[in-house]
């Protein structure tokens, strides 16, 4: 009976240790994460109809910014806030580099009562506004000029030179707001977050100009999301 006993709790032991000797399941950075809503928010506004002039704005833009579920929240003051990837587009080319991590936030003052949330994308149309965003992030309606995408509005085969503004900005929205506006809004980029990504301090720059031989599952997704428009 000891013996048996003995026995049992040795293979027991060896079970429990077998287990413990397993690597854990990788689990979903909140990066990976991010990048991956970042991808079902485009396939969103993909299979809505009533954001199919967005097509046009994202097959001419230098670079996109997608912030899944951006905040707002007031009563008096008002305050938004979200946090998406920054992608840009190689000229030559025409490839999507790797994603950037970007924080957006801001605030108003009058009388507005509710909360929202929504998924947006913003369409940068120009060289020079990308580049104020690499280099030290920028304010809208400031350092860069916004304007709420035209819905419904058809552009046709229209070029860079013929969208006037720095920015489009596109949002799906939930909420009482029944609206949003993103004027007077900083965009800035999250170093932690892309420390945390890339392994290493790295400035946004030399992220969003790299181009892997093999990108990651989700990168990979958010890209080829990014060749249907």
């Amino acid at each position: 009976m000891v013996k048996s006993a003995v026995r049992l709790v040795a293979v027991l032991a060896l079970v429990v240790m077998g287990v413990a000797g397993q690597p854990a399941k990788a689990q979903m950075s909140d990066q990976q994460m991010l990048v991956e809503r970042s991808r079902l928010v485009l396939d969103a506004f993909q299979n809505d109809p009533a954001f199919k002039d967005v097509r046009v704005y994202v097959q001419n833009a230098y670079a996109v910014l997608i912030m899944p579920q951006v905040l707002k929240a007031g009563f008096l003051f008002g305050v938004n806030y979200g946090t998406g990837v920054l992608l840009v587009r190689d000229p030559q080319t025409g490839e999507w580099g790797e994603p950037a991590f970007y924080g957006l936030g801001g605030g108003s003052v009058g009388l507005q009562i509710g909360v929202q949330s929504s998924d947006m994308i913003f369409t940068i149309m120009n060289e020079g506004a990308v580049n104020k965003l690499l280099a030290h992030g920028v304010k809208f309606g400031a350092d860069a000029g916004v304007a709420a995408g035209p819905l419904g509005v058809s552009v046709g085969a229209a070029t860079t030179t013929q969208l006037g503004e720095d920015v489009y900005a596109w949002g799906m929205s939930q909420g009482v707001f029944g609206g949003f506006w993103v004027d007077g809004t900083l965009v800035l980029p999250k170093n932690a977050w892309n420390q945390a990504y890339y392994g290493r301090p790295i400035q946004p720059e030399e992220i969003v100009h790299q181009r892997k031989v093999v990108a990651s599952a989700e990168v990979a997704a958010l890209h080829d999301a990014l060749t249907r428009f």
